[in-house]
């Protein structure tokens, strides 16, 4: 086979274009900072690539339900702890409503400030978290407890707030306030004794039992929130490591691509310069 200048020009722009090619892929990818800039590069890598972004877009929408859970279930904690201060003090006043010795304007004098700590306690049912009300269940839009004719009445709801913090993993961060409701009626039965200038120890036991029952519920949405926040320790390494993933897997070493640009550059030129030394002038220069 007889090779000819045009044979030698072909082969030498097919070279030369795939070094063009080679140098603007690699520039491409620096201002970038992808090693993916369209599907046919990779079409594995760009699968995976959809495939981590959106699970790491899941696990962020976990990140931020669990973040409200923790949130929620903090003002849950402090509310619940303030009620179980009242309760203490109502106890404590109770007792001392019991004493013989009290008079009638003694005893309506405890009487009174009972109220005014049950009252204490029915605002700290309506306390509310970013706009919503805590305690009554999946009813967040209104106060979930009233005084109506001097009677506490509970128009929250009975079912819970179900949230989803990872697959398959849903947590009820709801309170439902109702659960509580017997304490206002124990309490109640006080005040009404010592406003009729009777002892009001008759009803201690019952006293304690909603206690108790106010301290296990406390105790519960306390365990929530360790678990929640064991969850979100959780979800921040897992985010961590796939979006780590994520960039070994899309994003570009910079110097490592600085060094092949400026290679494929060495070697753009050097073909630039041989190409006068190779091809060698043809008989039709001449002719000119």
């Amino acid at each position: 086979m007889r090779i000819t200048n045009k044979i030698l020009a072909n082969g030498y722009l097919t070279d030369l274009n795939r070094n063009l090619e080679n140098m603007s892929k690699l520039q491409e990818q620096m201002s970038s900072g992808k090693e993916i800039c369209r599907p046919s590069d990779d079409p594995f890598k760009v699968a995976r690539t959809m495939e981590l972004t959106e699970d790491i877009s899941i696990n962020e929408r976990y990140a931020k339900n669990i973040d409200e859970g923790i949130g929620w279930l903090n003002s849950v904690e402090s509310s619940m702890g303030l009620m179980t201060e009242a309760l203490q003090t109502i106890r404590e006043k109770t007792v001392a409503g019991g004493n013989d010795p009290n008079s009638a304007t003694e005893r309506k004098a405890i009487s009174d400030e009972i109220k005014a700590l049950k009252d204490t306690i029915v605002n700290l049912g309506n306390t509310v978290f970013d706009g919503r009300y805590i305690f009554g269940g999946d009813k967040t839009t209104e106060p979930p407890f009233t005084i109506e004719a001097g009677k506490v009445v509970y128009k929250g709801s009975p079912n819970g707030i179900i949230r989803e913090l990872a697959p398959g993993v849903r947590i009820d961060i709801g309170v439902i306030g109702n659960n509580f409701m017997g304490v206002f009626e124990t309490i109640d039965k006080i005040t009404d004794d010592l406003d009729h200038d009777k002892s009001s120890s008759e009803y201690l036991g019952e006293l304690d039992t909603n206690m108790d029952n106010v301290m296990r519920m406390r105790s519960e949405e306390g365990a929530k929130w360790q678990r929640l926040n064991d969850m979100k320790k959780k979800n921040g390494e897992e985010n961590f490591n796939m979006t780590e993933l994520l960039s070994k897997t899309s994003d570009i070493d910079v110097a490592e691509k600085y060094m092949n640009f400026k290679m494929a550059e060495s070697v753009y030129i050097a073909s630039l310069e041989s190409a006068s030394k190779i091809l060698q002038p043809s008989l039709l220069d001449f002719l000119r």
